[in-house]
Order: C-alpha cells, then structure tokens, then sequence
C-alpha cells in the first residue's frame, strides 16, 4: 500500500507540474517534484530520497522538455543528501524542514543551471548574475511557500511514516 502511494503521489506531482503554470504564472517557480523530493528525503531513508528523487527528476526533465537526466541528477543528488542530513540531525521541527527546502532550492536551482551550461544549454533567465540572483530568489520563495501546503497534505496521506518518524526521534534523543 505504501508504494502505491508513493507511485501515485509522484504521478500527481508530475500532472501538477505540467498544468499549474499554465493558468497560474507564479507557478513558473515552484518546482514540486523538488519538494517532494525533499519530503521523502527527510523520511530518514537514503534509498527513498534518492528514488524519488530519481523518478521525479527524470519525470520534470520529460515535463519540462529540458535535457533528459539534468533534473534526475540534481534530484537524486538532494533526495540522498538530505536523507543523509536527517538521519544526522533532528529535523522534525517546522522551520528546519523549511529551512531545508530552502536550502534544497538553491542548490537545485544552482546545479540545474551549471549542468545545463556544462552542455552549452544556458538558461535564458540566468544570464547574468543578477539574473540567477533574481531566479534562485524567486524559486526559493516560491519552492518555500509551496512546501507549507504539500508538507502538510503530504504528512495526512502518510501519516503512518509521520508517526513513525516522531517515534524514532523520541526515541533516539529521550530514551
């Protein structure tokens, strides 16, 4: 039932992301895959945050219509370091989820941007400094505002893994 769950929310993901930024131009920042990314990555599972992070890079890049494997990569990439960093640290509190979506975002947006100059495939709105400036500002806001909800939707559909995870936090910080 879990995995099923997990297929199915990486599917709508990937829907959302195609269709949202077509009627609501904000969207054009929010990268969700990232997010849930994220989610999964902060399950303290390093194999479930880089799956994950695997099917819904690879599934953006076929989105988004960019080069095939430069979203899987970035992805994979944050999904295990951010599992890594949660089973290191506590980082059940609200803010340091944000905090860690913030940080994902940056780094997602900054390796997606290398990687495609890497393949002589600029970004067109990273042109200058000031530009990737205003565009790593603008998805780290948007990426963070959209966590808010989907952590919260997300943490209803599994709650089970929730639960879980507080238990094992109690239990390795109070016992």
């Amino acid at each position: 039932m879990q995995t099923f769950k997990i297929i199915l929310t990486i599917f709508i993901v990937l829907l959302l992301q195609m269709l949202l930024p077509n009627y609501l131009p904000f969207f054009k920042y929010v990268d969700l895959p990232l997010v849930v990314t994220v989610y999964f990555g902060l399950q303290r599972a390093p194999m479930l945050g880089m799956l994950t992070g695997t099917a819904l890079g690879l599934g953006g890049d076929r989105v988004a219509g960019g080069i095939l494997g430069v979203g899987g990569f970035a992805k994979t990439l944050i999904g295990y370091l951010v599992a890594m960093a949660s089973v290191r640290f506590a980082l059940e509190n609200p803010l340091a989820r944000l905090a860690i979506v913030a940080l994902s975002s940056v780094t997602n947006t900054v390796l997606f941007i290398g990687l495609n100059l890497m393949l002589e495939r600029p970004v067109a709105e990273a042109g200058t400094y000031g530009g990737l400036g205003r565009l790593v500002g603008w998805k780290v806001l948007a990426d963070t505002a959209a966590a808010i909800v989907m952590f919260i939707v997300l943490d209803r559909v599994f709650s089970e893994q929730a639960a879980a995870r507080r238990m094992a936090i109690k239990k390795r910080f109070y016992e």
